[in-house]
C-alpha cells in the first residue's frame, strides 16, 4: 500500500471538528478582508482539504462562494449533514493529485486555503496539486497555507526519512495514535518561500500551542501570497 493510501486510511476514521479553528477567521479578520476587501461578492474561495466543513460554512457566511474538498469520505459525508444547507459546496477528491482534473472550481478562483493539508505529498505530488491549484486561480488570488515545521518536536522526531521529501512518523501518547503517518515538514521560512515560490509572498508567520504537558506545541508555519 502506498503512502496516499495509508493517509487516506488514517483520514477516514474521521476528525471531528465541529468549529472554525482560529487560523481561519484569523486569516480572514487580520489579512483576507482589510487588505485585499475580499468577502461579501460572492468570491470564488476554495478550502482545500476541508474536513467536516466548519470552514467551508464560515466563508459561505461572509459572502463567499465557497468549496470543499476532502480525500475522506467521513468528513465530507458529516460536513454535508451538518451543513446541509451547503450540502452541495462538498466533494471529495482523489488523493493522488494526477487523478483530479482541478479542486473545486475549474477557473477564476479568488481565494484558496489551505489549513493544516498540503504537508501529506512527497515532492512529485506537491508539485502536481500545486500546478492545479495555481492554474485555476485568477491573477491576483490570494492563496494562504499553514504546514507542520521541523520545530513541531512530537511529530518531527518520531520520524524517519522516506525518500522524495516525505517522513513516516510513529508515535503514541494518552490521547492519539500515530502509526505510518508520512508528511513533510518544513526547516525555516526561506523554505517555506521556496515551497510556495509560484507565489508572490506578502505575509509569513506560525502559531504554535501546548495545553499538555505530554504533548508537543504543534508548531505550523503559515503563508500568504498572491499568484
Amino acid at each position: 500500500m502506498n503512502y496516499l493510501s495509508l493517509n487516506k486510511n488514517y483520514w477516514e476514521k474521521g476528525y471531528n471538528a465541529p468549529n472554525v479553528d482560529h487560523q481561519v477567521f484569523r486569516f480572514y479578520g487580520r489579512i483576507l478582508k482589510p487588505q485585499f476587501q475580499l468577502g461579501g461578492n460572492f468570491e470564488k474561495l476554495v478550502d482545500f482539504g476541508c474536513g467536516q466543513g466548519a470552514a467551508v460554512n464560515y466563508f459561505a457566511n461572509h459572502g463567499f462562494n465557497v468549496k470543499g474538498v476532502d480525500i475522506s469520505n467521513t468528513d465530507i459525508s458529516i460536513a454535508q449533514a451538518r451543513f446541509s444547507h451547503i450540502a452541495d459546496r462538498f466533494c471529495v477528491c482523489d488523493p493522488c493529485p494526477q487523478n483530479n482534473e482541478y479542486y473545486g472550481f475549474h477557473e477564476d478562483v479568488d481565494v484558496i486555503t489551505a489549513i493544516q493539508s498540503l504537508y501529506y505529498f512527497n515532492d512529485e505530488d506537491f508539485e502536481a496539486c500545486m500546478e492545479k491549484l495555481w492554474k485555476s486561480m485568477k491573477p491576483g488570488g490570494v492563496f494562504f497555507a499553514t504546514m507542520m515545521g521541523e520545530k513541531s518536536s512530537e511529530f518531527f522526531d518520531n520520524s524517519k526519512d522516506a525518500g522524495n521529501g516525505l517522513r513516516v512518523v510513529n508515535f503514541k501518547n494518552d490521547r492519539l495514535e500515530v502509526k505510518e503517518y508520512y508528511m513533510s515538514f518544513i526547516k525555516d521560512e526561506e523554505h517555506l518561500i521556496k515551497k510556495f515560490s509560484m507565489f508572490k509572498p506578502v505575509h509569513i508567520g506560525y502559531y504554535a500551542a501546548k495545553l499538555r504537558s505530554d504533548e508537543g506545541d504543534g508548531f505550523h508555519y503559515t503563508f500568504c501570497g498572491i499568484k
